[in-house]
Order: C-alpha cells, then sequence, then structure tokens
C-alpha cells in the first residue's frame, strides 16, 4: 500500500490541476490528438517513424501546458503582454538575421537541433497586447487615434513575418484583430468603415505579393494551369480526397499518401491522408470534431463576464476556426494553399504548443467562469 501512497498523491494533484476543466474541449483536444498520431504514422514512409515519436513528444509537453496556462489566470497573461511583444519583435528580427531556412522560407531559430518558429507565437501575442491595449484604454479604446496604434501593434509583427515569407501567419493577425475590435463592442460604422477599407487595399495588396503567391492564388481558380508545378500539391490532394469514397482504403492503404503523391502529407495536408484512408465518414468526424471543439469555445466566451476575456477568447477561437477552414479548404481545392497548418493534427512541435496554449488560455476562460459562480 505503501508503493501505491506516491501515485495516489499524484493522481490528486492532477485532479486538483484538471478540476472545472471544460470537458467537451478536453475531450476533443485529446481525440484530435489521438488522430493526428494516426495520420502522421501512417504518413511517415521512414520505418523509424521519427516524426511520429517527435509528434508523440510535443503532444505530451502541449499537454501539460495545457494544464499549465489552464491554472494561469488569463487576466495575467494580458497584464504582461506587452513584455511578451517586445521579446517577440526582438525574435523575429532575429529570424530575419540568423534564422534557418527551409523550403525557400526564412521562418525558424534552431534551438538545441529543434526548429522554433516565433510567428506562430506571435499570434497569441499580438491579441493578448491588442486586448491588453483596448482594456487599458476603456471607453476611448475605439477613437481614431486608438485605433490607428492599434493598427501599429498589428502591422508591425504583420510586415516582419510577411518579409520571412509567411503570408498564412501574417494574414491570420487580421481575422484575429478584427474579432477582438468585434467582441470589444467597436462601434458598428466604424468596424464597417475598417472592413471597406480592407476590402478596398486587397487589389493592391495583390501587387506586393511574391511571384510564387500570386501563382498560388492563379492555380487555386484553375489548378491545370500548372498540374507538375503549383498546381502539383492541389491536384494531388484532390485525387487523395476523392479516392477515399465513402469508407476509405483502410488505414496504411492509401496510395496518393503510400506512394508519396501527397507533398509534405504529415504536415499541410495530412487532412488528405486521413480523408483518403478513413474516406468521407472519416472526413466529416474530423470535422465534426473541429465544429464541437469551436462551438463550446464559443459558448465559453458568452459565458465570460469580463470583455477582456471575451475579446482574447474570441481572437483565440479564430486562430483555430480560421486554420482548420483555410486548411481543410486547401486539402479539398476550394481555397488557395497558404502553408497554413491543421491545429493539432499536422506534423510540428510549434504548432502544437501554440495551439495547446490558446487551449489552456480558453479553459482558463471557463475555470474563472466557474469559480466566480460558486
Amino acid at each position: 500500500m505503501q508503493k501505491f501512497r506516491g501515485f495516489f498523491k499524484l493522481t490528486e494533484k492532477l485532479r486538483q490541476y484538471t478540476k472545472d476543466m471544460n470537458p467537451v474541449l478536453l475531450g476533443a483536444t485529446i481525440l484530435l490528438m489521438a488522430i493526428g498520431l494516426l495520420g502522421i504514422y501512417s504518413a511517415e514512409s521512414d520505418p523509424g517513424k521519427v516524426f511520429f515519436s517527435k509528434q508523440s513528444v510535443w503532444y505530451g509537453i502541449g499537454f501539460i501546458l495545457m494544464i499549465v496556462v489552464a491554472n494561469i489566470n488569463y487576466n495575467l497573461v494580458i497584464a504582461a503582454a506587452n513584455h511578451f511583444f517586445v521579446l517577440f519583435i526582438f525574435l523575429l528580427l532575429l529570424v530575419l538575421v540568423v534564422g534557418h531556412t527551409s523550403l525557400g522560407a526564412q521562418r525558424w531559430l534552431k534551438i538545441g537541433g529543434h526548429g522554433f518558429q516565433p510567428s506562430e507565437f506571435m499570434k497569441l501575442v499580438v491579441a493578448a497586447t491588442v486586448v491588453r491595449f483596448l482594456v487599458i484604454k476603456g471607453k476611448e479604446a475605439f477613437s481614431f487615434k486608438n485605433l490607428m496604434l492599434v493598427l501599429v501593434i498589428v502591422l508591425v509583427p504583420f510586415f516582419l513575418i510577411l518579409k520571412q515569407p509567411d503570408l498564412g501567419s501574417a494574414l491570420m493577425l487580421i481575422p484575429m484583430t478584427l474579432a477582438i475590435l468585434f467582441l470589444g463592442n467597436i462601434p458598428v460604422k466604424k468596424l464597417s468603415v475598417i472592413l471597406i477599407i480592407g476590402i478596398l487595399i486587397l487589389p493592391v495588396a495583390y501587387y506586393t505579393l511574391h511571384d510564387y503567391q500570386k501563382q498560388r492564388l492563379h492555380t487555386f481558380v484553375n489548378p491545370h494551369l500548372d498540374p507538375l508545378g503549383s498546381g502539383y500539391n492541389v491536384i494531388q490532394s484532390q485525387i487523395a480526397v476523392g479516392s477515399g469514397e465513402v469508407l476509405g482504403k483502410g488505414w496504411g492503404k492509401g496510395t496518393q499518401s503510400q506512394l508519396n503523391f501527397i507533398p509534405i502529407k504529415h504536415t499541410d495536408f495530412i487532412f488528405a491522408v486521413l480523408a483518403e484512408e478513413f474516406g468521407l465518414w472519416g472526413g466529416l468526424i474530423i470535422i465534426g470534431i473541429y465544429l464541437f471543439l469551436i462551438m463550446e469555445a464559443l459558448k465559453i466566451i458568452k459565458l465570460c463576464r469580463f470583455t477582456g476575456g471575451k475579446m482574447l477568447g474570441g481572437a483565440l477561437v479564430t486562430m483555430i476556426f480560421a486554420q482548420f477552414f483555410v486548411n481543410v479548404g486547401m486539402n479539398m481545392g476550394i481555397m488557395p494553399v497558404a502553408g497554413i497548418t491543421l491545429p493539432l493534427l499536422s506534423y510540428g512541435g510549434t504548432s502544437v504548443i501554440v495551439t495547446m496554449t490558446a487551449l489552456g488560455m480558453l479553459q482558463n476562460i471557463y475555470r474563472e467562469y466557474i469559480k466566480a459562480e460558486k
């Protein structure tokens, strides 16, 4: 009995740390991690299964981090946001100077042999910094001067990330900021003006894109314009999704994935691998789990009594939903290829850690609501 005492103490501590966490959010997180492991194991052709082993470790670290963050009051995160902002601006500058280059992009810092992508974390940092700024400004938050300052907070990291280049991560800052403004109760007229200006800028922004980014937009409209070049990824992904039919070809038996027709299949195109092997039903179950997660997160935002929590939660849900929507869309050929990972399913330590941190913050917003109710 004595030898089990330590185990019981550990179990009790874990119960205390996970007390009052949202069960739907937690369940969806665990299910997506399990599906992610199935997909990466199948997608990896290396018999040593290095990616699978590394992703298992990242899931473990990410899950512990989620529990830790769920126990930190989100107001402390918002209060410290400006310090994180300065730190990550420095790291983004460092990436441009000494960053590791892969597939034509200089996005990573190498730490102990592992790649670290500051732009992924910057999404969380910008959200918390904008929320902090608006909360401090109070009733004057949406004056012209303060909205211009919000623009500066967003555009400085936006252009640093764009310079890497990482258009997908840079663009992600825009809907997250709009969600913050909306949940912060910006007057409808001012929000409408911002949206109209954004739409008017779009044609001009097109001419600032790199040639390969313009080519991605062209192949989005018609992938067969360049079937062996920029359209190859989308065409192979569409074939994989379609060939899975209703029931799929079976785990580890997808011809498109196992014969390496699908490019970067363990990261950006992991959904195509799963849809080919588990079919339409498998794809619908994955989409359903994401929708459950997102709907529950929206419910948490609605329950939150503090505007700061609502704004922060809104930005986090927008990030997860936008990545899910764009990634699944590009796997099915209904969205342009944007180099955006599928939260919790795609391989990648930084992506897993950032998503888990966001889920931990959402869990804390929920726990603070439960605490206030008692």
